[in-house]
């Protein structure tokens, strides 16, 4: 078979050409030019690609920049303070507000002037203090509302203490027991008041002395205070009505000042 497929080929070659049309020289050139074909050759598809993707940049570079633009016009819209469209009611406001301060100052005013009573008189009145400098009841007394105590100095009306004389008042935080502790002025070692001390405590649900004491003042005459050798071991000894009835009467003094 395969020399009859010889034999014909060179049956057809002698008829076309009896020497070789293409010489080894021109394969070679013709195999080179191809090759510089293929290299230089350009996709037919490469152009028409290419216009696409400068087409698709064109349009995202130009919806960028129309969504760069809307987003900064929306910014300086908000960063804008708004128009009033009533700027005629800025002094009424101004106004208003004046009036306001005004009246909160003399709110003020009234409310300061109201811890203030009778100060012709020596009484004093705040939030936590009420205090009386030469009143009815003593030359001065200071009562705090916050722990219920009273200092008296120069307690009036009570026989038993003279007119000079220290003490306090104090009542439970329970609000249960009046304490009651007064020394008379009968004279001094250190500088400060000595002389007999009564103490007690009264329970204020039952009106019973429950503790007392009275303490007598200091022998002066062997302190070597001769001025008050007289008043050398003083005593004051009070019955338990008595003290019942000092006890009342700082209970009702102590519940008309809270009532103020």
């Amino acid at each position: 078979m395969n020399n009859e497929l010889n034999r014909l080929k060179n049956e057809f070659d002698e008829y076309i050409s009896p020497n070789p049309v293409f010489t080894n020289e021109d394969k070679i050139r013709i195999r080179k030019k191809i090759d510089q074909t293929k290299i230089n050759r350009v996709s037919p598809s490469f152009i028409p690609n290419l216009l696409t993707v400068a087409l698709v940049l064109i349009g995202v570079f130009f919806v960028g920049n129309f969504f760069i633009n809307e987003v900064n016009f929306s910014q300086n819209d908000a960063a804008m303070p708004e128009q009033s469209s009533a700027p005629d009611e800025l002094p009424m406001s101004d106004h208003v507000e004046n009036e306001a301060s005004e009246e909160a100052k003399e709110a003020i005013g009234e409310s300061e002037g109201a811890l203030e009573v009778n100060e012709g008189v020596g009484t004093t009145f705040d939030y936590n203090t009420y205090e009386v400098i030469d009143g009815e009841v003593a030359n001065y007394f200071s009562y705090n509302f916050q722990d219920r105590t009273m200092y008296i100095a120069g307690l009036k009306g009570f026989e038993e203490f003279d007119n000079a004389n220290e003490g306090t008042v104090s009542i439970s935080s329970d609000g249960n027991v009046l304490t009651f502790s007064m020394t008379k002025a009968t004279g001094s070692i250190t500088g400060a008041v000595d002389g007999p001390n009564v103490y007690f405590q009264i329970n204020l649900n039952t009106n019973e002395i429950t503790m007392k004491r009275f303490t007598p003042a200091p022998n002066y005459e062997e302190l070597g205070k001769e001025e008050f050798a007289e008043y050398s071991n003083e005593v004051i000894d009070l019955s338990d009505e008595r003290l019942v009835e000092i006890g009342l009467y700082f209970i009702d003094l102590i519940n008309e000042i809270e009532a103020l």
